[in-house]
């Protein structure tokens, strides 16, 4: 009977040192509250009411690898930050770029790509040129990295949106000279815009990565070591390739 109940304890040690060491399971069966802004195709966008795109693909594999359940909050990008600091959201994704100030706010994953910023101009009083840049009025999503990129241009004024919509339609009406936005999304909104829009060119970015309270460091770390796999695999890689980004 004690041999039996050595090895029952054994059995025991054996499936908890494998559960603890398995993968990068959580320990709790929370629903995470992941909070995303869904105009940012090919990043994020919602098609037939489903939020989709590299970010929406991204936080799937990883939440597999990691083991943990979510559902989305979609809500305007200025809010994502608010919102985690208030404890609304518990994961934020959104094409975010990792920025000094930002990081006072929230704790940020590992990078998992770097995308540039970009400007189009429109075709009733266009930008020439990336050598043109100066002086004009720029249209950007309010919050974002693209805002305060615009600002270091010289003798800029900047019009703030609520969304990236909101930026284009100003664009398209004359109200801007020029919208500045992550790289991607300028290349998608140019190729549904053509009649109305020109594509100028490319300004340096910043790494974007998964932002978490600054208090869930274990779940960070934990999304950054799947990151990581998912980098040294390829995958984002193909994630890359299937968006164009």
């Amino acid at each position: 009977m004690k041999k039996v109940l050595k090895l029952v304890m054994l059995m025991l040690v054996i499936v908890t040192g494998m559960f603890m060491s398995s993968n990068h399971a959580i320990a709790d069966d929370k629903e995470y509250i992941v909070g995303t802004n869904a105009e940012y195709p090919p990043f994020e966008f919602v098609e037939d009411g489903v939020i989709k795109g590299f970010d929406a693909d991204l936080i799937e594999l990883v939440s597999k690898k990691v083991g943990f359940k979510y559902k989305w909050a979609n809500i305007d990008f200025a809010g994502l930050i608010p919102a985690m600091q208030t404890k609304k959201v518990d994961i934020a994704i959104a094409g975010m770029s990792v920025t000094p100030e930002r990081e006072k706010a929230v704790n940020f994953s590992i990078g998992y790509l770097t995308s540039n910023a970009a400007i189009l101009t429109n075709k009733i009083n266009p930008i020439k040129g990336m050598d043109d840049l100066e002086g004009k009025s720029y249209g950007a999503e309010i919050g974002t990295t693209k805002e305060a990129r615009a600002q270091k241009i010289k003798d800029a004024k900047v019009v703030p949106y609520s969304n990236n919509t909101g930026a284009l339609i100003a664009l398209i009406s004359g109200k801007v000279d020029g919208i500045v936005m992550d790289e991607s999304v300028a290349k998608e909104y140019y190729e549904k815009n053509k009649d109305t829009t020109i594509y100028v060119g490319a300004l340096e970015g910043e790494p974007k990565a998964i932002a978490f309270h600054k208090d869930d460091t274990e779940l960070r770390d934990k999304v950054s070591k799947a990151i990581q796999e998912l980098l040294d695999d390829g995958t984002i890689q193909k994630l890359r390739e299937k968006y164009g980004i």
